[in-house]
């Protein structure tokens, strides 16, 4: 029997995230129109943060955005009375009380749930760019598919246990404090339901694989790095397999396009982070060859350099030293490199980053004006990284970390575009965003720009990140840079304008796990300069070991 497919429903839905005036119907939990007391236009919300544009050209005023972020008290199912809508009152649009727009199977904290996933949260873990896997692929899914429906239940809580934290919080790690019953509850069923499927005569890959997705952003929620890792490594393995297969044309089913292109994105994740338990070839990937002459869309241009991203960071990972937690010895035993190899290839990648900008300028200049504000901060984010590749290529074999001090001019643009992400991007101040963002540009800037001033501005910056974004977990990240300039920043009588000295600087460090004493600490290893020599010197820190590995 062949499979149902699952069919988008393509411009009818209505924007669900832009301003009270520009939006002009809610659906109550009756699913009839209700109208907001501003009802003025039947126009598209550009969702331009602090006011959109489309109120404030025409001298109208905006009055701001509903967010959709009411507590949930657990235990409770039962809905409370619609509000008047014409009080004005932002519980107008609290999920508790209507706008459960998909009848799921399931009780009214389970369709909630669900409601909360599609109006909430999908549009705001999806980052600067539109997904159409959380944006359709995982709804229609998760609507049809208990296994799928049971895990996005589970995201979802989770997600809104993130979102709830005071801004000036940070989340506890603790993982008892970080998930909720709910949440567990429907992970299990959702497991549990898994492997009935599996099991079952008919089975489509689709269901599987996009299970192990939503696993993975579970495990990396509840801060179980290594979990998530292997559901990761599991669904590319399936994934591999379907589209390498053993016997040509032996695969009738189908998968979605958006459905690999995320295990693709999230594999490249995966190898930007550096995780000890990587192995940086868990899909097999095709040769990078050079960008088109010009692009016809944003996410042509994304496509584009997340391939020479891939390539790149699979490069450094396989040539620079890069141990694991089985390593005993540091710097870990490997072959001498070949470094004229290296530095050709390293001279190979920079002409494809150079072709990919040359690429932009001469698109159509159609092809990037009139955007809207999100993908504006799309473009910004591309050309971010852009800068962050080719500081790290131009530096990759640098003998002293002097060097850096040349690069403070490329620092400071990277702060530029880190900035405008941050401060003006129209995702307002998220808890968790699933895709790359600013934070591991950020990371590498403080680990290698020994300018304080710039810094102690990137920083500030990370600390206005979202709470997780991607694989990195800001607190991680944060600690670490803290210990790194603990360590460095001991100038004594130097001014803070001053160059930092080369014996001041540490690099290449090493996080692993050792039993001391009975109970585990990360050691942190790492290479310095002493009087032209280079020495190696480790430190006991209470560090985590899963925030990823930056050079």
């Amino acid at each position: 029997m062949t499979p149902p497919a699952y069919h988008a429903r393509v411009n009818h839905r209505k924007t669900r995230t832009g301003c009270r005036v520009c939006k002009s119907v809610l659906f109550g939990p009756t699913r009839q129109p209700v109208l907001t007391a501003n009802r003025i236009r039947r126009v598209k919300c550009d969702e331009t943060k602090p006011a959109c544009c489309r109120c404030t050209s025409t001298s109208r005023k905006c009055e701001g955005y509903p967010y959709f972020l009411p507590p949930r008290s657990q235990g409770s199912s039962s809905a409370s009375p619609a509000p008047n809508p014409d009080s004005g009152d932002d519980t107008l649009y609290s999920l508790s009380l209507h706008r459960l727009l998909v009848a799921i199977p399931g009780d009214d904290i389970e369709r909630r749930s669900f409601s909360y996933l599609r109006e909430r949260a999908i549009y705001v873990i999806s980052g600067y760019f539109e997904s159409e896997f959380w944006d359709r692929l995982v709804l229609q899914i998760g609507h049809a598919e208990p296994p799928v429906r049971h895990a996005v239940l589970a995201l979802s809580s989770l997600c809104e246990t993130y979102e709830s934290e005071s801004p000036n919080q940070e989340l506890i790690k603790d993982r008892n404090k970080v998930d909720t019953q709910f949440a567990l509850q429907q992970y299990s069923k959702a497991v549990r339901l898994l492997t009935e499927y599996i099991a079952g005569s008919e089975t489509r890959l689709e269901v599987i694989l996009t299970s192990c997705l939503v696993f993975v952003w579970l495990e990396l929620m509840r801060n179980d790095f290594d979990a998530g890792i292997k559901h990761l490594h599991g669904g590319l393995k399936i994934l591999d397999d379907f589209l390498h297969p053993k016997t040509p044309g032996t695969n009738s089913q189908h998968i979605d396009t958006s459905l690999i292109n995320l295990f693709r994105r999230l594999d490249l994740q995966d190898t930007v982070h550096g995780s000890p338990v990587s192995d940086f070839s868990s899909l097999r990937h095709e040769t990078v060859s050079a960008t088109v002459p010009s692009f016809t869309s944003i996410e042509q241009a994304r496509n584009s350099l997340y391939t020479l991203l891939d390539s790149v960071f699979r490069f450094v990972r396989q040539n620079v030293q890069h141990p694991n937690r089985t390593t005993t010895t540091y710097p870990p035993l490997t072959p001498t490199p070949n470094l004229t190899a290296i530095q050709a290839t390293c001279n190979f990648h920079l002409s494809q980053f150079l072709a990919w900008h040359t690429a932009i300028q001469n698109s159509p200049a159609s092809t990037f004006t009139s955007l809207s504000f999100r993908q504006t901060a799309a473009m910004a984010l591309l050309h971010l990284y852009h800068k962050f590749i080719s500081l790290l290529l131009s530096t990759l074999l640098t003998p002293t970390q002097m060097i850096y001090d040349q690069y403070d001019t490329t620092f400071s643009s990277v702060l530029t575009h880190a900035e405008f992400l941050i401060t003006t991007s129209q995702i307002n101040s998220p808890r968790i965003v699933f895709d790359m963002g600013v934070m591991a540009p950020l990371f590498y800037l403080i680990l290698k720009c020994r300018n304080l001033e710039i810094r102690r501005k990137a920083i500030s910056l990370l600390k206005m990140t979202p709470q997780r974004e991607g694989m990195w977990y800001r607190p991680d990240v944060v600690k670490y840079v803290e210990w790194k300039i603990g360590i460095e920043e001991g100038r004594g009588e130097l001014g803070e304008e001053e160059a930092l000295p080369e014996d001041a600087r540490i690099w290449n460090e090493w996080i692993r796990q050792e039993d001391i004493g009975g109970r585990q600490r990360t050691v942190v290893s790492f290479q310095r300069r002493r009087e032209g020599r280079v020495i190696y010197e480790e430190e006991i820190t209470d560090l985590s070991v899963g925030m990823g590995y930056m050079l």
